[in-house]
Formats: C-alpha cells, sequence, structure tokens
C-alpha cells in the first residue's frame, strides 16, 4: 500500500532539498535547529562576529553582530554575500593602486607634519644658544626632540583618523577603509595596532648614530608592503599583519 504525502511534507522535502543544494551543510544545520544567518534575532544562538542581515533592516543593508547583539546601524552592503547570508570583507578587499595612491595623499600629510615641527624645533636649537659653539649640540638635542614629535603627531593622526572615521585622509578620499581582520569595525585600539612598527621605527630613527637603522627598516617595511601587497591573499601589509586589519572598499 502507498502512503500519502501530505502538501505540507512536500513543501518541507522540497525545502530541505532546496537547502542542500544553495546552503553549506553548516548553514543546513544551522537553520534546523533554529539559526537564520538571514533575519538572525538578538535572542539567536551563539553566531561568531561578522556582518549579516538583520531582521527588520532595509533589504541590501547588513549590520554587525559582535557574538550576542547588533552594533551600529544598518549599512549599505558593499560586497558579495557569503554563505548564510554574511558579507565578508574578504570579498571587498581594496585594490593595491588605491591603497597606494591613499598612501601618497598620507605621505604627504606626514611630510607636511615633519617639515612643520622640524622647522619649529631646528630654528629654536639654533637661535636659543648664546654660543655659537654650542649651535650643533642644541640642534642635535633639537633633532631628536624633533623626531620623536613628529613620529608622536603622524600616530596620532592615525589613530585619531582610523578610530573615528575608519579611515585616514588618503584611504577615504580613495573609498577605503579600515576594518580588523574579523571583518568588525576599525577603533581607536585598531588604530594604535596599526602604528606599532611606525611608533618602533619612529622612535629608533631618532635616536643618534643608531638611527640609520630606524631609516633602513622603514625601507624594508615600504618595499615588504609593496609587495605584499600583490601577492599576499588579503592583500595585508606589515601593518596589516601586526595591527590584524585589512583595508576594504567603502
Amino acid at each position: 500500500m502507498h502512503q500519502r504525502i501530505t502538501i505540507k511534507e512536500t513543501q518541507r522535502i522540497t525545502r530541505r532539498i532546496t537547502l542542500q543544494i544553495e546552503y553549506h551543510p553548516r548553514e543546513l544545520h544551522d537553520l534546523d535547529t533554529g539559526f537564520k544567518g538571514v533575519g538572525m534575532s538578538d535572542n539567536a544562538p551563539q553566531q561568531p562576529p561578522g556582518w549579516y542581515p538583520a531582521q527588520g533592516d532595509p533589504p541590501g543593508t547588513q549590520r554587525y553582530w559582535d557574538g550576542q547583539s547588533w552594533i551600529g546601524a544598518p549599512q549599505p552592503v558593499p560586497g558579495v554575500a557569503g554563505p548564510g547570508g554574511q558579507v565578508t570583507a574578504e570579498s571587498n578587499l581594496a585594490t593595491p593602486g588605491s591603497r597606494i595612491l591613499g598612501r601618497v595623499i598620507d605621505g604627504f600629510i606626514w611630510f607636511v607634519i615633519s617639515a612643520i615641527v622640524g622647522g619649529i624645533f631646528g630654528t629654536f636649537g639654533a637661535v636659543t644658544s648664546g654660543n655659537l659653539g654650542d649651535i650643533e649640540d642644541v640642534s642635535m638635542g633639537a633633532v631628536i626632540i624633533s623626531g620623536l614629535l613628529s613620529t608622536a603627531l603622524v600616530a596620532g593622526y592615525e589613530i585619531f583618523m582610523v578610530g573615528s572615521q575608519g579611515g585616514t585622509v588618503g584611504k577615504l578620499a580613495l573609498g577605503t577603509r579600515v576594518v580588523n581582520a574579523d571583518g568588525s569595525p576599525a577603533d581607536f585600539q585598531t588604530g594604535l595596532r596599526r602604528m606599532y612598527l611606525y611608533i618602533g621605527v619612529g622612535v629608533l630613527s631618532a635616536i643618534p648614530v643608531i638611527g640609520a637603522i630606524g631609516s633602513l627598516a622603514t625601507f624594508i617595511i615600504a618595499v615588504a608592503g609593496l609587495v605584499m601587497l600583490f601577492t599576499d591573499s588579503m592583500r595585508q601589509t606589515p601593518w596589516d599583519k601586526v595591527g590584524q586589519t585589512m583595508v576594504v572598499r567603502k
């Protein structure tokens, strides 16, 4: 005797077949156990932090899920949705060209900051010495202070811009922004981590005698960063590796 299958059972079987075709097995399991990648509610089971479409938000938007609750306002979806509806930063990486041009703009800002500080302290060191024979000694001290202050101001610029705006002037001008490696928005701690290398070589460069080592390290890091933009799968430069960040399109 043949068993009759109801319309409801047929719909359930059809839905499962569709899910098996369109979703990764993990997402199918999540759906079976109550998790919904699209329209996830605040009381949904634990899900790794990331960007997801949120229930009730406008279509084509995403919001950051920190593992327990939604963070921030809905944002336009910039990339291609991954499994389960998640939008990954990896699918929206900034191009090498945009990153290079952005760094050129920021490099000019760095130069202006260093030139102003160096000019002020260089003049101050030469003029305030009452003995012409002391000018060289005073200037050496002024150069050290100038170098350390320039490093602090440039680092402060980067940390403030990344923490408050998501990117520096150069990055924002080229339509890119900094995010953490897990795709979460950048904050001030993110900006600080990205500047560890710069602060280290900046302090080293300001110290007499061994300053050349700092300058050499700066050159090596710059070249390595340029190469890694084209060879690293995530286009992470040394700054990104140390800071655990990525640069993506806005």
